[in-house]
């Protein structure tokens, strides 16, 4: 009897925790307590990928332009229908924000979900290519043909069209790693695609810069690694003029209501990424995980806790999905909401576009 109970009690442990580690339906225990991968692994990996791409990260806008703009979402949670994660990137190409940003939870972790996922990135990526990108020409005026290298006219950024969907040579697509996109061995999936999971690159607007920095938080911590790196002064390094800093990660700090779990930080690593927030002169920290709207400031921080994307829990859309964010001034912005109104479709649909269809 006394065994029986101790089961009990551990079952009943285990689907405790999945509801305080997750705000989403239909997990597993063992799924979200258990991941392939620590934080420490993932940013070690991330920091040798970062390391080695050829193409810069940084953007240099021209003197003539003051001001631009940037998009985020939050836990699409992928599965046979990405349609919201295309209606997002679609609409910020058309809208000609210089780069889209998700804030975790990407896809479900099977392998089907991460095709069907790439698959998106490869077509918006084409799309922000034959929008964006001129030929690169040689100085006689020839078009170097044999390489397909191509010119971004407002970045000065090249790139090679035959790798265009090799994150992150094309497409500004910048995901944060969720807590799904590393359980069930999610990172094999998420990383074969994008690579990192933690990274910065800033944007010289001006004369001066802003920064933006993604933290790996999937795992309801930063790791000592990931801490390590931060204080040996990743962030710091090149010592620019920094005017706004721009923070993005999944886990979250702050309630959005009473009933509703937040962070999974313990109290010290809380404090730490206060500070650090503060030390950075942070202008706005981005998160997702709760999948409910949150806005408040904390010291001279703003913070925003972005809604779901997904058709779970949004089916019909909603008008505040998104967020624009226009850099207009010296440490200046606008905020506007956008919203995602796209319907899921159904499986004949999804088949005839090459998108694959599982049972769930």
């Amino acid at each position: 009897m006394k065994k029986q109970t101790t089961y009990i009690l551990i079952i009943s442990a285990l689907l405790a925790a999945s509801v305080m580690f997750t705000s989403c339906e239909k997990v597993s225990p063992q799924g979200v307590l258990i991941g392939n991968t620590s934080v420490d692994d993932r940013v070690k990996q991330s920091l040798v990928n970062f390391s080695a791409f050829e193409v810069a990260w940084d953007k240099s806008l021209p003197d003539t332009v003051l001001e631009y703009s940037f998009i985020v979402g939050s836990d699409s949670h992928i599965t046979n229908d990405p349609g919201r994660l295309e209606e997002m990137l679609n609409i910020g190409i058309d809208s000609g924000d210089l780069f889209f940003c998700h804030l975790g939870d990407l896809a479900d972790t099977k392998a089907e979900y991460y095709s069907n996922t790439e698959m998106v990135i490869r077509n918006a990526t084409e799309k922000w290519m034959d929008k964006n990108l001129v030929p690169y020409t040689k100085e006689n005026g020839d078009v170097y043909i044999d390489t397909l290298l191509y010119e971004d006219p407002y970045t000065g950024n090249l790139y090679y069209k035959n790798n265009y969907f090799i994150f992150p040579s094309a497409l500004p697509f910048y995901p944060v790693v969720g807590n799904h996109d590393i359980t069930h061995n999610g990172w094999a999936l998420y990383s074969r695609l994008f690579k990192t999971s933690f990274y910065e690159f800033t944007v010289k607007v001006g004369g001066k810069y802003d920064r933006f920095i993604f933290l790996d938080s999937a795992n309801g911590t930063l790791g000592k690694y990931q801490i390590d790196e931060i204080e040996n002064g990743f962030f710091q390094r090149d010592k620019k003029d920094i005017r706004n800093t721009f923070v993005f990660t999944h886990t979250n700090i702050f309630r959005p209501s009473l009933n509703e779990f937040a962070s999974t930080y313990c109290r010290e690593e809380m404090y730490y990424i206060l500070d650090k927030l503060a030390d950075w002169n942070t202008t706005i920290m981005f998160y997702g995980h709760v999948h409910a709207w949150d806005e408040r400031d904390f010291g001279n921080v703003h913070h925003i806790t972005m809604p779901s994307m997904n058709f779970v829990d949004h089916p019909n859309g909603g008008d505040d999905l998104l967020v624009r964010i226009t850099v207009t001034g010296d440490h200046e912005y606008k905020m506007d909401k956008v919203g995602l109104h796209s319907k899921e479709r159904s499986k004949t649909e999804l088949e005839a576009l090459g998108y694959y269809v599982t049972t769930k």
